[in-house]
């Protein structure tokens, strides 16, 4: 039974890499194997939209992107920018990687952190539900880092696929670690 298209799931996927000196590197992480949907695939970092997304990126949370600018370039009406930041929660929660800058717009580096241990704690808090994205960034002074996300493809899976998503790829350049 084909999926109504306004019961897809939109989604947001990150593809990271990273210039190793001698080859080009790409992230994937592996699902668990007790996951419902593709277990043990070795995927990029994502997964759906959130409710919470769209408050955060109504929330001024995001460095050098704003919801307008965004949804031009997804060519949706309104709240393109949550893909952006669902993007972003989806590799920290998953892959413990955190596309955010400081106040000024300065990329963080999550090695010369003082409060590494602090980051760790949120993200498990995150992940936990005991935290929100919005609050991380309150308490860590943080903006995620929307503007170094370059919006990459937009896949929405056939009607045969066991689960349906609309998905907005983004590529962006690995962290430092």
């Amino acid at each position: 039974m084909t999926q109504a298209p306004s019961t897809i799931r939109p989604a947001a996927t990150v593809i990271l890499v990273r210039d190793s000196g001698e080859d080009i590197e790409v992230l994937l992480v592996q699902r668990t194997h007790g996951a419902s949907f593709a277990e043990g695939a070795y995927v990029f970092p994502g997964g759906a939209v959130d409710a919470s997304d769209f408050s955060v990126a109504r929330s001024g949370h995001c460095h050098g992107l704003d919801d307008a600018a965004a949804s031009r370039m997804l060519d949706v009406e309104r709240d393109g920018l949550a893909h952006w930041v669902a993007a972003i929660r989806e590799c920290f929660e998953e892959a413990g990687l955190l596309l955010a800058c400081d106040v000024g717009g300065a990329l963080i580096d999550p090695q010369a952190r003082t409060s590494i241990s602090d980051l760790a704690q949120s993200r498990k808090n995150l992940i936990a539900g005991q935290q929100t994205l919005a609050e991380l960034c309150d308490t860590h002074k943080l903006r995620l880092a929307a503007d170094r996300l370059l919006y990459f493809s937009h896949w929405i899976a056939p009607p045969i696929a066991p689960r349906r998503f609309n998905t907005r790829f983004f590529i962006a350049a690995a962290p430092s670690s």
